[in-house]
């Protein structure tokens, strides 16, 4: 099946025009400019941004943290305001930058008065919190939920118990596979530009808080207050297959196939066994559950991230084996071997329909 099926393949005969006069009739103007001119247009915006935030900046808000707080907000109240004015390439790369620009003042004027990480990264959440309901951009809603539920996850680590951070985690990916199981019906209602962005972000930060955890595992203990003890990494692992499987079995209920059938069975024996296989690398089990939705949603950037951080954490997975060389070698043609095994299973077991062209 494509991942872009053509108006051929979803409508019929009579359909087809009017729907290719809506989609023509809906494209703005900058959908036929070359990308080349978007290009140059979106860097001279952000160019003009930062020559005159730096101009300002040197002369405002150096040395005032007050003034850095409240330059910060202007900046990022003004670029919403004139972010509802136009959405031409110009003015949106010049407000979201502008913008930008705008929560580095604040949020580094709040840190410079207070001296206060914790209150930073209150600061942090609340006021990305506030910018992924008010600010109009899909890009700045990404970059809102990722430093938001970032900031979140800081805020925690430096005042809670870090199995309330790792809690707070699975509750993240929770939230994210509900928002991309959900997407179709979601974006039919009052909040529909919020939940493809913030179903990125978050991803985005499940991620790369477990690249951390995997890769800069003592940089992350060290974010944690002193005596605080984190979620063991298996049992982690195991919250994110709970995830993942109930991932699954949504999307084989979508798809009309029987959860307690030959098929379902086969994957969730698949996910329970990967989960096992690798209890101290839960980064493996969270980035299948982002290739399942990738699949399922048809979405070509979250099978790139998907495909990539399993990579990432194979990687980390191999290293953290406590084995020689050799026995390592052998792992690996040991799970080629069965993953080529469970290939030629499912081929014959559920041969693919053929494509009608």
């Amino acid at each position: 099946m494509a991942f872009k099926p053509s108006l051929r393949d979803v409508l019929p005969t009579a359909l087809q025009e009017p729907a290719r006069a809506a989609l023509a009739s809906s494209k703005d103007a900058t959908a036929t400019m070359p990308w080349f001119v978007r290009v140059l247009t979106g860097f001279g915006a952000w160019m003009a941004s930062w020559f005159l935030l730096a101009f300002i900046a040197i002369g405002v808000a150096v040395g005032e943290e007050v003034g850095a707080i409240v330059l910060g907000l202007l900046l990022t109240g003004g670029a919403v305001l004139l972010r509802y004015a136009g959405s031409n390439v110009f003015l949106t790369q010049l407000t979201l930058s502008t913008g930008l620009a705008g929560q580095a003042l604040f949020i580094g004027g709040v840190w410079a008065l207070t001296k206060s990480e914790e209150t930073a990264a209150l600061a942090t959440f609340v006021l990305q919190t506030v910018l992924l309901f008010v600010y109009p951009d899909a890009i700045q809603r990404f970059l809102s939920a990722l430093f938001g539920s970032l900031a979140l996850l800081t805020l925690l680590r430096l005042t809670a118990a870090g199995v309330l951070v790792d809690v707070t985690l699975v509750g993240l990916t929770v939230l994210a596979h509900l928002l991309f199981l959900h997407q179709s019906r979601l974006q039919g209602g009052r909040w529909s530009a919020l939940v493809t962005p913030t179903a990125f972000g978050l991803v985005t930060t499940l991620l790369a808080s477990l690249v951390m955890r995997t890769w800069f595992h003592d940089l992350y203990l060290g974010l944690f207050r002193e005596g605080t003890a984190e979620l063991p990494m298996g049992v982690l692992t195991l919250g994110l297959a709970v995830v993942t499987l109930y991932s699954a079995w949504r999307v084989l209920e979508e798809t009309d196939s029987e959860p307690g059938g030959t098929a379902g069975v086969t994957a969730f024996a698949s996910l329970v066994l990967t989960a096992l296989l690798t209890l101290h690398t839960p980064g493996v089990i969270a980035a299948i559950g982002v290739l399942l939705l990738g699949f399922h949603r048809r979405s070509v950037v979250l099978l790139g991230m998907a495909v990539t951080f399993i990579l990432v954490f194979g990687v980390g997975y191999y290293y953290d084996l406590q084995l020689s060389l050799l026995a390592k070698s052998l792992a690996l043609l040991g799970s080629g071997l069965v993953l080529l095994g469970l290939r030629l299973f499912i081929l014959r077991r559920f041969p693919a329909a053929e494509e009608v062209r």
